[in-house]
């Protein structure tokens, strides 16, 4: 009696399959990394003043990532980078301590986000370097006073927050790309004023030690 030969079947190419789920892996990855990862450039460069000769105001202590997310219209960051120190000319002539902070959106790379902390100057024989331009709103209500402004420079909008808390200006300034605005301006002045509300100035000149 002969023995029924059973018929092989084709074997199943497993490698082909193995290599393509990897290609798909290794692609999925790397599309997720480039959404996770800010690939945001640095903030844009001021007059910038040497740090030996800039005072330390603690400018970087005064407000937090989580700040800057959690204000109105934050939720359009979608990455923050760490808060870079430096030195930068006041628009009263002074030196500025500012520490600037890079911000990715769904429609740029290319905003930042700067504090700036200076001298409040008194008027001397005349001259007042602190006089708001009509370029300045005040915000109603706004306690300490604050005022509101946009500006342009090149391809960038810049809209900037001043507030007086005390003997100093602090100034937050937001930049972005005119072609690629994702916080326009009445959003803008909101995600201004949270961040402001939020901040904590008495870094700026800490209370003697007792």
């Amino acid at each position: 009696m002969i023995a029924k030969r059973k018929a092989k079947k084709a074997p199943i190419k497993t490698s082909l399959v193995v290599k393509i789920l990897v290609g798909v892996l290794i692609v999925t990855a790397a599309v997720g990394l480039y959404i996770v990862t800010p690939k945001a450039t640095p903030a844009p460069p001021q007059t910038e003043v040497s740090l030996t000769d800039t005072p330390d105001y603690n400018t970087c202590s005064i407000i937090t990532k989580e700040i800057i997310q959690n204000t109105f219209y934050g939720d359009l960051i979608t990455g923050i980078t760490l808060g870079q120190r430096a030195g930068v000319k006041a628009p009263n002539g002074t030196i500025a301590d500012s520490c600037g902070y890079s911000l990715t959106t769904s429609k740029s790379l290319d905003n930042s986000l700067s504090v700036l902390v200076y001298p409040y100057t008194a008027t001397v024989n005349g001259a007042d370097k602190e006089t708001v331009s009509a370029t300045w709103r005040e915000v109603a209500g706004s306690n300490p006073k604050a005022y509101f402004s946009k500006d342009i420079e090149g391809e960038t909008v810049i809209y900037k927050l001043r507030v007086i808390p005390g003997g100093k200006n602090v100034m937050f300034e937001l930049r972005q790309s005119m072609d690629s605005i994702a916080i326009d301006e009445p959003s803008a002045l909101d995600f201004l004023v949270g961040i402001a509300a939020k901040a904590d100035f008495t870094v700026i000149e800490p209370a003697p030690e007792l």
